[in-house]
């Protein structure tokens, strides 16, 4: 992991003005002469991050326009395997930070973190530490396989299993019994308890209540 120095590039990929121009601040006055640029939405990010490849560190928010749950940072971390990422957003579910950390972030950032804190905890990531500041204590990890967490997804969004079958290209058995899976592992008795349970763990990053 390289430590980016004053010459050096730093994008912020923050959908909320008044957050993307407080980080902004933030981030020259721990990092003086670095270049800081900014993107609205997913997208725009990417594009810049492809544009010149030479950025050495990225602030990420997972839940912004054009991008949907994790695919956004997953993207990042498959284009460009040695570049910081620091997830900073309000989605602080100690389910979702691990999925984030197993998806490539090399850490997580609550927005509700204090200034100072914030400063040195990216400090500590640029030194090559693995970093999670959170408000929430850690409910336990629920792993779930990706049939699973497909199927998680098509329930939150009220499928049927008939609708799911056909979204996973499976037969309807099959995805009742994936269905069944799911409400096992989360300990739910039916599908409504299910998606509950799920939203409380933040394994359903873009069906959470609380957004952005």
């Amino acid at each position: 992991m390289n430590t980016p120095h004053c010459n050096d590039k730093i994008l912020i990929a923050e959908d909320h003005d008044l957050y993307r121009d407080g980080l902004h601040l933030l981030l020259a006055e721990l990092l003086p002469g670095a270049t800081v640029n900014t993107a609205d939405d997913f997208p725009s990010a990417f594009a810049k991050l492809k544009s010149t490849r030479d950025y050495n560190l990225i602030t990420l928010d997972v839940k912004m326009p054009g991008t949907r749950d994790l695919d956004g940072l997953k993207a990042i971390r498959n284009e460009f395997p040695t570049l910081t990422i620091i997830v900073i957003s309000t989605i602080d579910f100690g389910t979702s930070t691990r999925q984030m950390l197993d998806a490539g972030a090399n850490g997580f950032i609550a927005k509700s973190t204090s200034k100072e804190e914030m400063k040195n905890a990216i400090q500590e990531i640029l030194n090559g530490n693995i970093v999670v500041k959170s408000a929430q204590e850690d409910p336990g990890y629920i792993d779930l396989t990706t049939q699973q967490r497909a199927t998680l997804r098509y329930l939150a969004e009220g499928l049927s299993n008939k609708e799911i079958a056909i979204q996973l290209g499976v037969s309807p058995s099959t995805a009742k019994e994936y269905v069944s899976k799911v409400i096992e592992r989360l300990d739910a008795t039916n599908r409504t308890q299910a998606v509950l349970a799920a939203q409380r763990e933040g394994l359903l990053i873009d069906h959470l209540v609380s957004g952005d």
